[in-house]
């Protein structure tokens, strides 16, 4: 955030810079109306990378290492997430593949899945550049299969009633390795943990139950807040199938390491949320009428970018606007099309559809119910180019061409005394003081 000021005419102003995929947006903007800047905090990072994520691995919170627990002859499968996510995979499954030849477990007898949840199957460029080539020769890695019950097992009911349906590939392994990394996140409370298991190698209609159950409870109540019912059905699923290590880290604002943590899906987990509080999760002195919000890093399709839309969620005035700036360029949702179908619509009605299972696709109507969710509580504009005039409208939001035409259309409506807040990525969390 840049300032200028004008001396004699007391013009004080502030330039708003915000990213947009790879690029930055800029807005100048009187300082006066600028009530929040929500950004990472300057954190350091933990220098040798690889070095601190080996200590970590080789020091696990509450559970064994690797070489305890892995034994020659035995089969070790690795979740990690997909490239809609920032997790430095190429740091980290290289490491753990030297931990387990060090326990002299063949390379032949290790597999990484994918753990898509239901998002799209990854390219194989796309794993090359996601895990590295050396790492793609040496070891089988696969797509994650959510939509196919013949690669699925059912294991049984969660105490919530979601049925359990997990990869089978997964289910086989003697060792489960989770890899992922830890933000704010609208469901699970914060990202990472047994998040990897739940959604991360379960079927459509397990991962879609959960969705639905956090679209009945709201974000507001799940964002920011580790100890809710989606994250004991996840930790719960987790132990049902045995999970034996995550290996979790936590970014600075430059995308260095802040920290890894290695162990028990809940200690480790735990340990890592309260690194995140101290550098993605900020006060704010009060709401604002105008929240302008980057949904960078999930900037693939609105089905990720929505998480720019819940980190401003506390942030909005009721009746306020949220402004998000998103490329979006693989469109609405490529596996969740009803999110277009259904998210105009009330959100009362959205859960009558769901309840009445006239939607075959319940991640995509959970989704919709959200994003109505939020258009009740206010207005959404999009500066997008990836979503046309036609999706916006299927979204029932509003499409500038510009992110000042954006912010003139928000002050049109709100009048020229509107607070003005932004918001830089969605890994934020934004919380109103007191």
């Amino acid at each position: 955030m840049h300032r200028e000021t004008r001396r004699g005419l007391r013009l004080s102003n502030v330039t708003l810079r915000l990213h947009y995929g790879e690029r930055e947006m800029s807005l100048k903007l009187p300082e006066r109306k600028l009530v929040f800047v929500v950004e990472p905090r300057d954190f350091p990072g933990v220098g040798d990378e690889e070095d601190e994520i080996r200590r970590a691995v080789r020091n696990p919170i509450g559970t064994p290492s690797l070489s305890e627990t892995a034994r020659p002859g035995q089969h070790v499968v690795i979740v990690a997430d997909d490239l809609t996510r920032v997790t430095p995979c190429q740091k980290i499954i290289p490491v753990l593949l030297d931990e387990l030849s060090a326990a002299r477990v063949e390379d032949e007898d290790v597999k990484l899945i994918i753990g898509l949840g239901t998002h799209r199957h990854m390219t194989e460029d796309e794993i090359v550049q996601r895990f590295g080539r050396q790492v793609a020769e040496r070891i089988r890695i696969v797509n994650h299969t959510p939509f196919e019950k013949d690669n699925l097992e059912y294991v049984g009911d969660l105490s919530s009633g979601i049925p359990l349906w997990v990869n089978r590939e997964f289910l086989g392994g003697d060792v489960k390795v989770v890899v992922g990394n830890v933000i704010p996140h609208c469901f699970g409370g914060y990202s990472g943990g047994a998040k990897g298991v739940l959604p991360g190698v379960c079927g459509e209609e397990t991962t879609g139950m959960l969705h639905l159950t956090g679209a009945r409870i709201t974000v507001d109540k799940l964002i920011g807040r580790v100890e809710n019912p989606l994250r004991q059905a996840m930790e719960e699923a987790a132990q049902t199938v045995g999970l034996d290590m995550i290996v979790n880290t936590v970014l600075t604002r430059e995308g260095q390491i802040a920290g890894v943590f290695a162990g028990d899906y809940m200690k480790a987990h735990r340990e890592a949320v309260n690194l995140v509080d101290r550098v993605y999760v900020q006060e704010v002195p009060e709401p604002a009428d105008i929240v302008i919000a980057s949904s960078h890093p999930a900037d693939i399709e609105y089905y990720q970018a929505i998480k720019g839309v819940f980190a401003s969620y506390r942030a909005v005035k009721r009746g306020g606007t949220i402004i998000l700036l998103t490329p979006c360029p693989e469109g609405i949702a490529r596996t969740h099309p009803v999110l277009a179908k259904y998210a105009a619509l009330p959100s009362e009605e959205i859960d009558r559809i769901a309840a009445e299972d006239k939607a075959k696709d319940p991640c995509g109507v959970a989704c919709a119910m959200v994003h109505a969710q939020q258009r009740e509580k206010g207005n959404l504009i999009f500066v997008s180019e990836g979503l046309t005039s036609e999706m916006c409208r299927s979204l029932g939001v509003e499409k500038a061409a510009s992110l000042d035409q954006a912010v003139e259309l928000a002050l049109r409506r709100h009048g020229e005394h509107a607070t003005i807040g932004a918001i830089t990525q969605s890994d934020m969390l934004a919380v109103v003081r007191g």
